[in-house]
């Protein structure tokens, strides 16, 4: 199969965080000047605010954080420059039918003005001045007709008119919705046709090469056949060679969701070709193993996954966590748009979870004890039979008992059927007796999946309760106060560490001298002036 030449998509620069120009929003923008790419097509987006609503954008020329536009925005006036297109298609297509009304007229005209073998001169004058529409006026033509001399043949003539008009007008009608069919049935094909192949590629492209299919959830990796856990790419790689892709991909892909693939490596798997590009590995296929693949790009999301610094493998731009650049792929690949508020999706099932939330209804179902609030009828009986009656609602797998909560049955496992519920990290020698736990922990520890950005400095956090207090670092708010005298502080861990004073709580103990304090800081500031040591981590109990 011969190389398509297709241009390279156009590396646009993304400022984050920026105050977007149409909506007012601190996101991570594209600057309205700038040329990107988007579906094998090049846009600026300055230029097509002009093009569609005439609206010319001041001041572009300075600092790129003032001329800068969110993904939100972009999604919209793509859609407003779709709609453009669709108009001027209708206004093109009105054109036509206009056109096609006038043909019909003038051959309306010209069959009433045929003249007839048998007729004479008199007659063809006659029926020439008489401009009457045959198919209104059939009576009136046939009386006209009686005064030039033979009234049947006359008559024959009118209908025969007649019957050709209202054929011409049928024929059209039926050409038209045929046309208008046909073009809606290409339109669904060439949709169809599209995923149809990006499916054949993606499952050609897996079985004949080292690419790694996977799955992810809060920040997680799980394999694409067996669905164990990662937080650690390269194990999740090693992991999957284990299992042989040509017999288990093609039954295991989800239908109409777009997967993820890691093309960290991506060598061919029918020979010992090395192969660091997917363009190449696809020629390559096609070339040297007769692998039928279509034309198209883009079948799947691509990802080169690390531990560290993950990057867009589109535009290069940097990411601290996994979640973070799967949403910046929106920007990317994101096809369908929620009407109702702009936000964009990579799967229509997504889209339509998103829209459900729109018409969400507020929580109507009371409880008739407490007054709780539920969302359903099923949640304000489970609410009653856990909260109030003591039901026990959470089985036991293993024999007939049941619990309260999960924590009670995971104690009924370990005491009564000798399950070792422990989940240790794989990244330090933390050990737990939830998952839940463990998960927490590594979104925490190692994969540092702070979230929470302070929108006055650079810092990130893990908990928006962290955030709050930091910013009492920029507003000078002190609202913990302690209550055992007038000392205020701005985050709540320092009055903590405050009470310890008043409780006589002196838990930190100078292993040189034994001397102890209520406070870290001043544990550590003994030991620099009264042992002069500063290696402080070390001298730790």
């Amino acid at each position: 199969m011969a190389d398509l030449d297709i241009p390279k998509k156009v590396k646009g620069p993304l400022i984050d965080p920026a105050l977007c120009r149409c909506c007012r929003s601190i996101k991570r923008c594209r600057l309205l000047t700038t040329e990107y790419e988007y579906m094998g097509t090049k846009e600026i987006y300055s230029d097509m605010f002009m093009d569609v609503f005439g609206l010319l954008l001041t001041h572009l020329d300075g600092d790129n954080k003032d001329s800068a536009i969110c993904a939100t925005c972009v999604s919209r006036l793509r859609e407003a420059i779709a709609f453009k297109r669709q108009v001027l298609q209708s206004e093109q297509m009105f054109i036509e039918s206009l056109q096609n009304r006038e043909e019909i007229a003038k051959i309306k005209l010209e069959i009433k003005l045929e003249p007839s073998g048998e007729m004479d001169s008199d007659e063809i004058g006659d029926s020439h001045d008489a401009d009457i529409n045959a198919s209104d006026q059939m009576l009136v033509d046939v009386q006209e007709t009686k005064k030039l001399g033979d009234k049947n043949e006359t008559f024959h003539i009118k209908l025969n008119s007649n019957t050709k008009i209202n054929k011409l007008l049928k024929t059209s009608k039926i050409k038209a919705k045929e046309k208008s069919r046909q073009k809606k049935k290409l339109s669904q094909k060439q949709i169809m046709d599209h995923d149809v192949m990006a499916l054949k590629n993606t499952i050609d492209i897996v079985k004949c090469s080292y690419v790694c299919p996977f799955h992810n959830r809060i920040s997680f990796y799980y394999c694409y056949y067996c669905k164990d856990q990662f937080t650690n790419p390269i194990e999740l790689r090693e992991h999957t060679l284990t299992h042989d892709p040509r017999e288990l991909f093609e039954m295991t892909i989800e239908n109409k969701k777009i997967p993820k693939i890691d093309i960290t490596r991506i060598d061919c798997r029918l020979c010992t070709q090395k192969i660091d590009d997917l363009d190449t590995l696809k020629h390559h296929l096609s070339n040297d193993h007769d692998i039928i693949l279509y034309p198209i790009k883009n079948e799947f999301l691509k990802f080169r996954l690390s531990l560290t610094n993950l990057a867009c493998t589109e535009c290069n731009s940097v990411f601290p966590y996994f979640d973070a650049l799967k949403k910046h792929m929106v920007d990317h690949f994101g096809t369908f748009t929620c009407d109702i508020c702009g936000a964009c999706f990579l799967e229509q099932s997504s889209l339509r979870t998103h829209i459900k939330n729109h018409s969400k209804v507020d929580a109507n179902f009371p409880c008739e004890i407490c007054g709780k609030n539920l969302k359903s009828k099923y949640s304000r009986g489970l609410h009653v039979a856990t909260v109030h009656e003591k039901k026990p609602t959470v089985n036991c797998y293993k024999c007939d008992s049941s619990f309260l909560s999960y924590a009670l049955r995971n104690r009924h496992l370990i005491e009564i059927h000798g399950d070792k519920r422990t989940f240790p990290c794989k990244l330090c020698d933390k050990v737990y007796n939830r998952r839940k736990t463990l998960m927490e922990h590594n979104r925490r520890n190692h994969l540092k999946v702070y979230r929470h950005q302070c929108e006055l400095c650079d810092q990130r956090f893990y908990l928006p309760s962290r955030l709050k207090e930091h910013m009492a670092t920029h507003t000078g708010e002190r609202n913990y106060r302690c209550e055992f005298c007038d000392k205020s502080y701005p985050r709540q861990q320092s009055l903590q560490e405050h009470i310890r004073i008043h409780n006589i709580d002196r838990r930190y103990k100078c292993s040189v001298c034994d001397s102890t304090f209520n406070q870290s800081g001043t544990l550590k500031n003994h030991l620099k002036t009264q042992h002069q040591i500063f290696d402080i981590d070390s001298s730790f109990n």
